[in-house]
């Protein structure tokens, strides 16, 4: 088997990207039909342990280099406690808030074979993954019972702090490569006041790798001509700190025509002139060239899931992420501390993508521009007699300029006007307050109140039927000021254990087209009230554990229609409601074993007159459960050997719970193990193999119902069994 060759250089395919944008911005003359979405594809324009879990009282970043064999203490810690030398400053981080949170360390992740970053969250409890494997159209993530279609921006993505969704809300890791993550914080539910826009089901903040004294080159290679070289350099000297990093990850993929060629790099430098001030820059870049593959039927997926349909050969994308952001961490007094960031940075993408015989080829333009900044000023007060006050108070700023446009292709060449033109912006500011005390020793409260305020304009090409076309202008949906409380406790009768309740309001509006005024009166946001009870326990160091209950109830949930329109439909009253089961056990120094459990259970409440059938039905897309667990073992000290397993439920692929091709059963389920192992030859030198569907699994990573041109299910095949070596040089 050779290679396949190239379909153009990155350099190449990076200069037509860019030189595009300008073509992309003439207004339109005429307009063609609009042709249908695809909800499975994104919105128009996702070795061995677990994380740690939390409520706990402070997070603790993972090392900074951690060798292949990383310590087995880095498993399940659910709940351990953090020794803090000293007084904490800065603000509040994800380990403070008293609900659900899971931190993957980065020994967790920098030797995995991902060819979409965000599938490194498929190793947390309750996040559940579907990969599409379309070109740029990587994987979305689900949480809490949102799904998985890019229909709803549930889920707030931020790199070091910065927001990382783009416009329609879909979270965008591929300017990170694993070997630059220290750590990635994952937060479910309602209670976290930090974050308004997008954070509804949660919020995830991957933290990279800022500081220290290592150079560290790494080069993977495997199955389908995979090769992944990672190079990331560190230095400090006196207050100035240094880090850049450069990564790359070219494969054919398991499928035909998926091809993908992915280049990465950032730098960031940080001063830090005395021990109250640390001023930061850093720069990122990204560039990605892929092939999509296009989907296949149930038939074709068992019987040749390699293949790639026929229509789909001028099929693929190509991306570029810019960022440039500022930190400014400043120590004002012992009790009170101030941090900034501010930021700019820009998505661009071009997706060219035909769904089948019957419609036509199609070009995507996004071109996402977002500025903003992030305040935050917090008092901790140090006095004993102050009960543990601490006090915070942050401000947020985001503007978003967006250009959406679609064209009539044939092979990748136009062959007339826009039909499809959004030219908008969004100015989302936001506000909270927080404050906890422990008035009692085993006992914390916490209470806060975060306020948004949404504003923004924009132009959009209709044609009315026997019309011309035109641009319309239209404001965005006046929603107010958007009120959201939040309020937890948290008991410790003995040291350990913990029993905590939060209660949470998040908001949720349309994305895109839908948030805009286009249908008439103004719409309301959909306000999400959640609770959840939880407990952990940690008495014995051989065995954590952490349980937890919770539910969530939109009063009018918004999703995109994926009719090719951009707007967006109201589905009413939603519930969703579940339990996750958390466990790591470490009878021995040299053996640990972890497990998570989640069920999620969706409901359509009271959908509304014009979806009245779907009362009592489950939202689409939303796995019965999800569940991980592994094996990780040192026979001697320089060798780790884990196992790792992944299995989610099935899940209805429309809202009406029913289709021809299925009638109500689910589909979706499956079960993937994975093995890996690591040797540190010497302490410059470590050497990793990993197996993945170590069983040669058959199974689909995504599966949706097209409701246009060739009607019926749509499926990505999974990967079959894949093997990669890695090898590792610190210098």
């Amino acid at each position: 088997m050779t290679p396949r060759a190239r379909t153009s250089g990155l350099a190449t395919a990076l200069v037509a990207l860019l030189s595009a944008r300008a073509a992309a911005a003439a207004p339109p003359a005429d307009a063609a039909p609009p042709a249908p979405d695809s909800p499975a594809g994104a919105p128009p324009a996702a070795p061995a342990p677990a994380p740690a879990a939390a409520p706990a009282p402070a997070g603790a970043p993972a090392p900074a280099s951690a060798p292949e064999t990383a310590s087995l203490d880095a498993s399940l810690a659910l709940g351990e406690e953090v020794v803090v030398v000293g007084h904490r400053v800065g603000p509040l981080d994800s380990a403070d808030v008293l609900t659900s949170v899971d931190i993957l360390g980065g020994e967790q992740i920098q030797n995995q074979s991902t060819s979409e970053p965000l599938e490194l969250l498929r190793r947390v409890p309750a996040v559940y993954v579907e990969s599409y494997n379309q070109g740029i159209i990587g994987a979305d993530i689900g949480l809490r019972g949102f799904n998985t279609q890019g229909d709803v921006a549930h889920t707030k993505l931020l790199i070091d702090g910065i927001p990382s969704n783009h416009h329609v809300g879909l979270p965008d890791l591929k300017a990170v490569f694993p070997l630059e993550i220290e750590r990635m914080e994952v937060v479910k539910g309602t209670n976290d006041p930090r974050y308004g826009l997008n954070n509804v089901a949660g919020n995830i903040n991957v933290v990279t790798r800022k500081s220290g004294n290592e150079r560290i080159a790494r080069l993977l290679a495997g199955s389908f001509w995979t090769v992944e070289p990672q190079v990331l350099v560190a230095t400090e000297s006196d207050a100035l700190s240094q880090t850049y990093f450069a990564g790359y990850r070219g494969s054919d993929g398991y499928r035909d025509h998926s091809r993908t060629d992915r280049v990465a790099g950032s730098a960031k430098w940080f001063y830090e002139p005395s021990r109250q001030l640390r001023v930061g820059l850093i720069l990122r870049g990204m560039f990605l060239d892929a092939d999509s593959p296009g989907y296949l039927s149930r038939e074709e997926a068992r019987s040749r899931p390699t293949a790639s349909p026929a229509y789909s050969a001028a099929d693929g994308g190509r991306q570029a992420t810019l960022h440039g952001s500022v930190h400014l961490d400043h120590e004002i007094t012992d009790d009170l501390s101030w941090q900034l960031k501010a930021y700019g940075q820009a998505f661009l993408r071009d997706r060219w993508v035909r769904f089948d015989t019957d419609v036509s080829q199609q070009l995507r333009v996004e071109d996402d521009k977002h500025y903003g900044a992030i305040s935050v000023l917090t008092y901790r007060a140090r006095d004993p007699r102050a009960l543990g006050l601490t006090v915070e108070w942050g401000v947020d700023y985001q503007l978003q300029d967006d250009r959406y446009q679609r064209f009539p292709t044939v092979d990748r060449e136009r062959q007339g006007p826009a039909f499809r033109d959004e030219d908008f912006a969004l100015h989302a500011a936001g506000s909270y307050l927080q404050a906890s005390a422990s008035p009692l020793k085993p006992i914390k409260l916490v209470a806060a109140l975060r306020a948004d305020r949404l504003a923004g304009a924009g132009k959009f090409l209709e044609q009315p039927e026997g019309e011309a076309a035109r641009r319309v202008d239209y404001d965005l949906n006046d929603y107010g000021f958007i009120w959201q409380p939040k309020a937890s406790v948290m008991v410790t009768p003995v040291k350990g254990q913990s029993l905590y309740a939060n209660y949470g309001r998040t908001f949720q509006i349309g994305t895109g087209k839908g948030a805009f005024a286009v249908q008439g009166p103004p719409l309301d946001p959909s306000i999400n009230d959640g609770w959840e009870v939880g407990y952990r326990s940690s008495v014995f160091p051989w065995l954590t554990s952490h349980l937890a209950y919770w539910e969530q109830r939109a009063s009018g949930e918004v999703r995109d229609k994926g009719d090719g329109s951009g707007d967006s439909e109201n589905v009413g009253k939603t519930l969703r409601r579940g339990f996750d089961v958390e466990l790591t056990l470490r009878p021995f120094e040299f053996l640990s074993v972890w497990g998570a459990f989640s069920r999620a259970i969706s409901e359509q409440v009271e959908p509304g007159p014009a979806l009245a059938a779907n009362k009592g039905k489950e939202l689409d897309h939303v796995p019965s459960f999800s569940a991980k667990g592994g094996v990780d073992v040192h026979p001697v000290e320089e060798l780790l050997v884990s196992l790792f397993c992944y299995a989610q439920g099935g899940y209805h692929i429309n809202k009406a719970n029913h289709t021809e091709e299925y009638g109500s059963r689910k589909v979706g389920d499956y079960v993937v193990f994975n093995a890996s192992a690591a040797y540190d030859a010497t302490e410059a030198i470590s050497l990793g193999v990993e197996v993945n569907n170590l069983l040669d699994q058959s199974y689909d990573t995504s599966i949706w119902y097209k409701d246009f041109g060739v009607v019926g299910a749509q499926h990505n095949p999974g990967d079959a069994r894949s093997a990669y070596v890695t090898g590792t040089l610190r210098f």
